[in-house]
């Protein structure tokens, strides 16, 4: 059985010792004392806080100090031992992300983290004039930093509470057209030449293809006319291999014929005077004013994949190993039905029409030159009003109820 106590202090005064501070709770645990702070001034509000506290004891699930002293900044080391651990590649986004929650929850224990403060803080980020994607993303942050807390032990986060989701609606629709893509890459740059390419054809991202880890010629097998990623070099940690149709083959060939004769000792694929680049905005940006389009980016290349191949005919489980998605929920935000998609159902839809209309008059014709042989020779019986009709014999009533009588024979007119 527990108990109740306060802690005492010598009154300077009267020199007498004097309950002060908050109620504090004495409960076992396996015959073990524990001695916590129940926080609250109130007696009645503090028995509330033992009684919990026993009943979590009895289902083996008792607090340990760690619960009581945990800070978001605690929680902060956990979630970079994880990206540490596994190797993630978005640390930076994350640090973005972390620096805005320590406005809110960095001088507070993670104890008093609740769903109500959590709505706190998303109306002030909107306040703030922040988009509904990245205030999930922020969330989430903390969400799966909480997570981590749960799984220590002695556990560091005794509950995660209920977190808000706000509606996202920030589906890129850019695509390019082949013309305006042999445009684009005409005007860009020639080191940009082949990294625009690659993404157009094969999807890959653009950290796949340049940089430091992008594609290398030892990776690109002319023989089988196919290019081999690593799964290091993948986001996924999925190694792929796609192989390039013609135009692909083409630009690489001479590409490949280009590097052998001005930078012989360069391995990789897209390289400027030799060595790997990490940064193409400003040839982008120029390369698109050139041509006259704005609005595009170096990814709609990639969703400009993803949409070919659907619209190839390409399986779109075959479509996701191609360009590297996982989840089937962020490649339908790629594949985007456009208005041409839109058009090109209507056609099909009308052709199908078209077909029947043609389809029917014909087999109709043929009903009326039907000689009937002897497994047709029972009577045929009209009955009810709606000249459904009702067979004898080898022929059964399927209950199908045609439209009121009218003979095929005024086909033949």
């Amino acid at each position: 059985m527990g108990m109740l106590y306060r802690r005492k202090k010598k009154d300077p005064k009267s020199g007498k010792l004097i309950e002060v501070g908050p109620w504090w709770m004495k409960y076992y645990d396996g015959g073990k004392p524990y001695y916590q702070s129940t926080e609250k001034i109130e007696k009645k509000e503090a028995m509330k806080a033992l009684i919990r506290a026993e009943g979590k004891v009895l289902d083996g699930q008792r607090e340990g100090s760690q619960v009581h002293r945990t800070r978001f900044e605690d929680l902060v080391e956990l979630l970079k031992q994880e990206y540490a651990l596994k190797g993630r590649k978005t640390w930076v986004r994350r640090e973005q992300h972390i620096a805005h929650l320590k406005r809110m929850f960095g001088e507070i224990k993670v104890k008093t983290i609740t769903s109500e403060k959590l709505q706190r803080y998303v109306q002030k980020r909107i306040a703030d004039g922040v988009r509904n994607s990245t205030i999930n993303r922020e969330l989430d942050c903390l969400h799966r930093m909480m997570v981590l807390g749960t799984r220590q032990t002695p556990q560091k986060v005794s509950r995660v509470p209920h977190f808000p989701k706000l509606a996202e609606d920030n589906v890129r629709e850019g695509f390019f057209d082949h013309e305006e893509f042999l445009a684009l890459r005409g005007a860009a740059p020639d080191h940009l030449k082949i990294a625009m390419t690659i993404a157009y054809y094969t999807g890959m991202r653009r950290g796949e293809i340049i940089g430091d880890k992008g594609l290398r010629w030892e990776q690109v097998d002319f023989e089988l006319n196919c290019i081999r990623l690593v799964s290091s070099q993948t986001k996924t940690k999925t190694p792929r291999i796609i192989y390039m149709c013609d135009d692909f083959l083409r630009v690489m060939k001479r590409t490949k014929e280009l590097r052998d004769r001005n930078h012989p000792h360069c391995s990789y694929v897209c390289h400027r005077k030799g060595k790997p680049f990490n940064e193409l905005l400003h040839g982008w940006y120029a390369a698109c004013e050139r041509v006259g389009i704005s609005g595009k980016t170096f990814h709609d290349l990639r969703r400009t994949a993803v949409r070919n191949l659907v619209r190839a005919g390409v399986p779109e489980t075959v479509a996701m190993r191609i360009s590297g998605h996982k989840t089937r929920s962020v490649f339908d935000r790629y594949n985007v039905t456009s208005e041409e998609d839109l058009q090109q159902a209507a056609n099909r839809l009308n052709q199908y029409f078209q077909e029947k209309m043609v389809t029917i008059p014909v087999t109709q014709l043929q009903l009326t030159d039907w000689v009937w042989g002897k497994e047709a020779s029972q009577p045929i019986e009209k009955i009810g009003g709606e000249g459904g009709i009702r067979t004898h014999g080898p022929f059964r009533d399927n209950g199908f109820r045609d439209r009121p009588n009218r003979p095929l024979s005024h086909l033949s007119d």
